[in-house]
């Protein structure tokens, strides 16, 4: 059966509705598909500058490490996310141990920095972008910074905080040989407890370096002593070589304590 002339003039607008339909669809999918893949692209690229924007941060910090009264200004360029200083927060806890003698030397919050990072399609939770999860070093080569992501409930965050540093020597200068254990501590207790979106000026300000000492005399002898640092959940230790003087043993632990203020400045 064939086709009327009628048939055939409604068959061609029809065709070119569908055409103009199926055409109307594919241009909304690849428009959809182009914004989200420059927003995925924008995301991404913010992600990257937002880490860039942390570890300057952490750069002009250990710039002034040790060294009162200077001072660095930093820009944060800010990219969709949200910087906290929190300087009453996380718990350090130093103890030492020398055979079976115990004592707890340091116990105190010693600050962080947090960012909160914008919503991005992948995850970097666990990463370290500087140090790694030791919670206390030996090395003087290694450094005092622990910078690494977080995952948190809505999305992933970049956590910096300071561990401390522990050395050990001889101090020959007295009249007996003097066991020397140092600790090396970085404190963000004296920054502004503030939160930060968009850009900023942040001052990084070193106020002092403290030195708390303790003075030992053990009657036994021990190759070691066994400096344990717990932050918050985590725990570490290491072990510092000493020197026995016969039946005893003479220790002095000297704990360095450099106080940063991070604070809100103008331009």
């Amino acid at each position: 059966m064939g086709f009327s002339k009628a048939d055939k003039g409604l068959a061609t607008p029809v065709s070119l509705s569908i055409l103009l339909f199926s055409f109307t669809i594919l241009t909304v999918a690849t428009y959809h598909f182009s914004i989200t893949s420059v927003n995925t692209r924008a995301g991404r690229l913010n992600y990257e500058a937002a880490k860039q924007d942390m570890l300057m941060l952490e750069n002009s910090i250990s710039s002034v490490l040790w060294s009162p009264s200077s001072s660095r200004v930093h820009f944060f360029q800010g990219y969709g996310g949200k910087l906290e200083i929190k300087p009453d927060m996380r718990r350090l806890l130093i103890n030492f141990t020398f055979g079976s003698s115990f004592d707890v030397i340091f116990n105190a919050t010693n600050g962080y920095v947090k960012y909160e990072m914008p919503p991005v399609d992948l995850s970097e939770a666990g990463d370290f972008l500087r140090g790694d999860k030791r919670t206390i070093v030996n090395q003087s080569f290694a450094l005092f910074s622990q910078m690494y992501i977080t995952k948190s409930r809505e999305s992933e965050e970049i956590y910096l905080g300071y561990r401390p540093m522990g050395v050990s020597f001889v101090d020959s200068s007295e009249d007996a040989t003097v066991n020397v254990v140092r600790i090396f501590l970085v404190n963000l207790n004296s920054s502004e407890s503030i939160v930060f979106q968009g850009s900023f000026y942040v001052k990084v300000r070193c106020v002092d370096v403290a030195l708390e000492t303790r003075n030992y005399n053990f009657s036994e002898v021990a190759p070691s002593v066994v400096v344990k640092a717990s932050i918050d959940d985590e725990e570490g230790m290491v072990h510092l070589p000493v020197s026995s003087n016969g039946n005893f043993t003479l220790v002095r632990t000297e704990i360095l304590v450099c106080s940063i203020r991070l604070e809100e400045v103008n331009a």
